[in-house]
């Protein structure tokens, strides 16, 4: 570490610290050149995911728009918002875990479709048609064909 007053990288930690919650350490430090004491903080650096939105534009990812995405889709459904919670932080874990930091909307919109089909088939085809922008009666019905066609591959 750096000393702030005469910049020599030499020195030695004197005394560690954990904050009460666990998520930072403070240490204090000696420069072994000029015996100025100073303390630095350490903090567990979050992994940010960016999302490419389809028209090229990138934002940072938001547990919040999925969430508020899949209650607008389970309106008067059994969905509860604690799901719909549950469901962001699976896609954000999956993400961080698979090091997908830089990721395309329409993935994310992949993942919430394939978890909300599971959980509720309305609230599934209700998003879909707002995500995939249904524009008639034919894209509702292949999408009705094809839950069938996976309900009737379930049952052998």
């Amino acid at each position: 570490m750096k000393c702030p007053k005469c910049g020599s990288l030499n020195d030695k930690v004197i005394d560690t610290r954990q904050s009460k919650d666990g998520t930072v350490i403070r240490r204090r430090r000696e420069c072994l050149e000029c015996g100025t004491r100073f303390t630095t903080y350490e903090r567990l650096e979050e992994e940010k995911i960016i999302v490419k939105k389809k028209s090229g534009e990138t934002q940072p990812f938001d547990k919040g728009k999925i969430v508020r995405g899949i209650m607008l889709a389970a309106k008067n459904r059994p969905v509860s918002q604690k799901q719909a919670q549950e469901i962001a932080e699976e896609i954000e874990r999956f993400l961080i875990d698979e090091g997908k930091l830089l990721v395309e909307s329409t993935e994310i919109g992949d993942l919430v479709e394939e978890r909300l089909k599971k959980l509720d088939p309305i609230a599934y085809i209700r998003f879909k048609s707002v995500y995939n922008e249904f524009k008639d009666i034919k894209d509702f019905e292949k999408t009705l064909k094809e839950i069938e066609e996976g309900e009737a591959g379930d049952d052998s």
